[in-house]
């Protein structure tokens, strides 16, 4: 690892230091006295680590690991906190923008709300040149240079944004979803899977559809057509049967949600194949 240490950049695009605010750099933590505890920031920040360990946490979570690759969004309004390992290897690389134009990215899809999220190594090694380059050129830049810059660090954060995965334990949160879906004979609801899973329904909701890119409803809908599919090949059950086997509450309701989905019945899929 490049040896970075601490390098930065503050400055302001236009007369509003808050709705102009643009600040990079590398920053090196030596110690636990790095630590940020229970802060909220006005404008919004996002970091990557590129060396070390530590840990987030905010109202919402019971605490993320960091590490290289870790992407931290300290979200505007947010109360959070992101605790260094006292080993003298932590160095992140961070972004600063106003909250509104964060606003606006995040509006158009282009960034997220989730606040850790991971990079891979090569996402990290394909990062680093362009940190570097905004860095140089914001130090340097004069005010007329500043108003694109602000631009190309907003570039940069749909960039790593786009590079990055969820966290693990997110993704080991989905995956459980997903088999408990899947194992589960009949139907089950989002609250029964979030109760099962020993979390609040609403935080199941919004992980799930991020990371799966549909429903959890969705999701179980397109689970049970599957396993409908494979009971009318390779069975000779009564469409009356098959759907109370499926949890459906009638044979009507079956037909018309597997026709929503295949565009045949469940009768002509039998047949078809």
């Amino acid at each position: 690892m490049p040896d970075y240490k601490t390098k930065v950049s503050y400055r302001t695009v236009g007369p509003n230091k808050t709705a102009g605010n643009l600040s990079c750099g590398f920053l090196y933590k030596p110690d636990d006295g790095g630590s940020n505890r229970d802060i909220t920031f006005e404008c919004y920040g996002g970091l990557l680590l590129l060396d070390g360990e530590g840990e987030y946490f905010d109202r919402n979570s019971a605490g993320v690991k960091l590490s290289r690759g870790s992407f931290v969004q300290r979200l505007p309004g947010v109360k959070h906190s992101t605790i260094v390992k006292a080993d003298g290897k932590w160095l992140e690389f961070f972004v600063c923008i106003s909250a509104e134009s964060y606003h606006n990215l995040l509006s158009m899809g282009l960034m997220s709300d989730q606040p850790v999220m991971r990079c891979d190594e090569s996402a990290v090694e394909e990062i680093l040149p362009d940190a570097q380059r905004l860095l140089t050129s914001m130090q340097s830049a004069d005010e007329q240079a500043l108003v694109g810059l602000y631009f190309a660090a907003q570039q940069l954060l749909c960039a790593i944004t786009a590079r990055c995965s969820r966290s693990r334990e997110e993704e080991d949160c989905i995956r459980l979803a997903c088999r408990l879906i899947e194992g589960y004979s009949g139907r089950i609801t989002g609250q029964e899977l979030a109760a099962q899973m020993h979390m609040g329904y609403e935080a199941l909701r919004k992980q799930f559809k991020a990371s799966a890119g549909i429903s959890l409803g969705q999701y179980a809908i397109r689970v049970r057509v599957n396993r409908a599919k494979a009971l009318l090949l390779h069975s000779d059950l009564p469409l009356e049967k098959l759907a109370a086997q499926l949890g459906y509450p009638d044979c009507f309701s079956f037909c018309k949600q597997f026709k929503q989905h295949t565009g045949v019945s469940p009768s002509r899929f039998r047949k078809m194949n």
